[in-house]
């Protein structure tokens, strides 16, 4: 049985047509299925943590952006579970991750249908007040404040919010002085911005940390050491395209375990974590999920 797993609200609308699609093709192909369309994160979250009390399901489908992946993710880490997305969000970096951005609905239900899922790796996020899962990357510092200002605009929408946030935070930004800890190796540096890598993108597509790969078993930390605005101007465009990670000021590190302290806060996956400190271990094979590319 497949479970499919709604934000009504992502794509203005989009979503649920994108639903109505899947619902045609599994009813055709008779899939079993339930549907979950609730009003809030908290009610989603708990009426699929019911339906996984009573029901016996193979597959979780989330059709929303990365919000919503992140959700699915708490419920479904080291689950045998299958999990895979429509993307229907702003960003959809993990459904760029597994090969299903672009396609239509009936592509991507032909690609889960006809594969088999693959192992692959979360991160674990340990702070002073609770457990959380990411699938993709985990920011600190200027990029996180970027995210966390723009979430709280109501309007422009999609990604221009994200381009006036830059703006805005990069008039007042200061660096910021991190403790970290890689595999037992102690550092202390500032830094612009700090973000530890299970996949390679974030932000609609930003290829943070280009050589991350979800299945190798390491997680992947970019610094970007203290610059002046107008660098981080220049450094951050080139995100986008991955060439930041030879710029001098970008350093970067891979480990198992990471223990971050700092006077800020975290994101992963779009969605605010917790102040800093925080510990993240990768854990591998925690998601079976599909690579379609």
């Amino acid at each position: 049985m497949w479970l499919i797993v709604l934000n009504r609200k992502s794509g203005r609308g989009k979503a649920k047509k994108l639903s109505q699609t899947l619902i045609s093709l599994l009813e055709r192909n008779e899939i079993a299925y339930e549907l979950v369309d609730e009003s809030s994160a908290v009610k989603t979250s708990e009426k699929i943590r019911d339906l996984f009390l009573t029901g016996d399901f193979e597959t979780l489908i989330a059709i929303g952006g990365d919000g919503l992946v992140h959700l699915c993710i708490q419920e479904i880490a080291l689950k045998s579970i299958n999990f895979g997305v429509i993307p229907a969000g702003t960003g959809n970096d993990f459904a760029r991750c597994i090969g299903v951005y672009g396609k239509s609905v009936a592509e991507i239900f032909e690609g889960y249908v006809s594969y088999q899922p693959k192992k692959l790796d979360l991160g674990r996020i340990s702070s002073p007040n609770k457990i959380e899962w990411f699938v993709q990357v985990l920011s600190t510092g200027f990029d996180a404040n970027v995210n966390a200002l723009a979430n709280t605009f109501s309007w422009p929408r999609g990604k221009a919010k994200y381009t006036i946030a830059t703006l805005l935070i990069l008039s007042k930004f200061k660096s910021i002085k991190y403790a970290f800890d890689i595999d037992g190796v102690s550092f202390s540096q500032q830094g612009m911005l700090l973000t530890v890598a299970n996949g390679s993108n974030y932000g609609g597509g930003m290829k943070i940390s280009p050589k991350s790969l979800n299945s190798d078993g390491l997680l992947d930390l970019i610094l970007v050491k203290p610059v002046s605005r107008l660098t981080l101007l220049r450094i951050f465009p080139r995100v986008f395209s991955g060439r930041h990670i030879d710029h001098p000021k970008v350093n970067s590190y891979s480990g198992r375990r990471v223990q971050i302290s700092a006077d800020t806060s975290a994101f992963a996956d779009g969605e605010f974590i917790s102040p800093l400190p925080i510990e993240i271990e990768v854990v591998t094979g925690a998601l079976n999920s599909w690579s379609l590319k």
